[in-house]
């Protein structure tokens, strides 16, 4: 996994970087694409916890994990009554847990090893944002990080994630079957 301490460097002024017009606006707009899921989330790549900034999710139904300590350090200070770990998503055994939905937000999926995420078992509700090819994130350009991450085109999206719709939103690819 990518990122496993690249985000600690970030993670106190992270928030601030995304409180301008079209970051809010972007945040509304998946809010609503998320507004429908329900259960039991796993939040993969929560970082300072924005999920739960755009999203009302119960703490009772909500667990993050992330690589950064630090990104999880900031999100218990925003929101202490919910759940986190700091591990990385290889390390979480999917097919013991109790996740109804997991969700990884704006290119948190290109951080994480693609085989990883393909052994998500069936009847779970996945929404995976990944960077579009060639896309140079705009975290990059706001904190002077250059982060390492994969890369993957739609039609490869498509040929791993075939019993989903791959689809376009700005910068990213979204992988969803809800």
């Amino acid at each position: 996994m990518y990122a496993v301490n690249q985000y600690d460097a970030v993670a106190e002024s992270y928030d601030s970087l995304f409180k301008d017009k079209a970051s809010i606006e972007e945040n509304r707009k998946i809010a609503s694409m998320l507004f429908e899921v329900s259960g039991i989330f796993l939040d993969v790549g929560c970082g300072t916890g924005l999920l739960l900034d755009i999203l009302k999710v119960s703490p009772d139904e909500y667990w993050g994990i992330d690589p950064s300590s630090k990104m999880l350090d900031v999100f218990r200070k925003k929101h202490p009554e919910y759940n986190n770990l700091c591990i990385p998503f290889e390390l979480l055994n999917l097919k013991f847990a109790t996740f109804n939905s997991i969700v990884a937000l704006f290119g948190s999926a290109s951080y994480i090893d693609i085989e990883a995420l393909t052994d998500i078992p069936e009847g779970k509700n996945i929404f995976l944002m990944f960077y579009k090819e060639n896309y140079h994130p705009v975290t990059y350009k706001r904190t002077g990080c250059n982060l390492e991450h994969y890369s993957h085109s739609r039609s490869e999206l498509e040929e791993r994630f075939p019993h989903c719709e791959v689809r376009e939103f700005d910068n990213y690819y979204i992988v969803t079957n809800v």
